[in-house]
């Protein structure tokens, strides 16, 4: 939209009296909308287009007040909406929008507002990353140390698992999502340090032991019943860790 049209709208407005709340109560958008047609950074469609001409009791041409014919317009209107090359894009039907584009994707509101994720979760995820390869070298010096000094080479390995439990409790945290806890990572740290580290290397636990794997269906299926009792989502959201 120009801003010679984008002025035009302005002072039909104001001409019949409406502010950019009422405008935007009679053609059922929000106030964010109409403002960003008044700045020139967005234009309405042509369902909008009639209302508003109906509205202020003036022809389409004379909204617009441009050498194109409506035709064009309403072209170039469907081209702006059309979903960039190589990309998928969904709406729902209050005008959300989807895109997906180079394994990026772009969450907007029916007025095209970017909705982005909560600053503090993200910052609290990358916070956990950072804390995460901390604690993976921690490991690292901790096994070399083990099995220099204590001779644990065959079984301090099981340290290795306790970085990414101790993060993933950050992240159920951070997120308030039980959701984000590894179980699998627990259950496969308390397998194997019960049969290895601490005396089930001489009482031959490993058979027993195998019933502790089934408390990873189990975690989860009661974390979706509570998630889905307090309507909390229960889907872990991959990309919070990898902002």
């Amino acid at each position: 939209m120009t801003i010679e049209i984008a002025d035009r709208l302005i002072k039909l407005r104001k001409k019949n009296g409406y502010s950019q709340e009422e405008l935007a109560d009679k053609l059922g958008l929000s106030r964010q909308a109409v403002s960003k047609w008044e700045r020139a950074e967005a234009s309405p469609d042509t369902d909008n287009l009639i209302c508003l001409a109906k509205l202020y009791g003036v022809s389409l041409d004379e909204l617009l007040s441009t050498e194109d014919d409506v035709e064009t317009i309403v072209n170039e209107q469907v081209k702006k909406e059309e979903p960039e090359k190589d990309s998928i894009k969904l709406t729902d039907d209050e005008g959300n929008s989807l895109v997906i584009k180079d394994n990026h994707i772009r969450c907007c509101d029916k007025d095209g507002n970017l909705i982005e994720r909560d600053p503090k979760i993200t910052k609290g995820i990358r916070i956990v990353n950072i804390v995460e390869a901390a604690l993976g070298i921690v490991a690292l010096v901790a096994y070399i140390l083990l099995g220099t000094l204590v001779g644990m080479w065959f079984n301090a390995w099981v340290v290795f698992f306790v970085p990414e439990i101790i993060c993933s409790i950050a992240r159920c945290v951070v997120k308030k999502n039980a959701n984000n806890f590894n179980m699998p990572f627990a259950a496969a740290f308390t397998f194997f340090f019960v049969c290895m580290v601490i005396p089930g290397t001489y009482m031959n636990l490993w058979h027993p032991m195998w019933v502790v794997f089934l408390a990873i269906p189990l975690y989860y299926m009661i974390v979706k019943l509570i998630n889905r009792i307090i309507g909390k989502k229960d889907e872990d959201d991959d990309k919070d860790d990898k902002d």
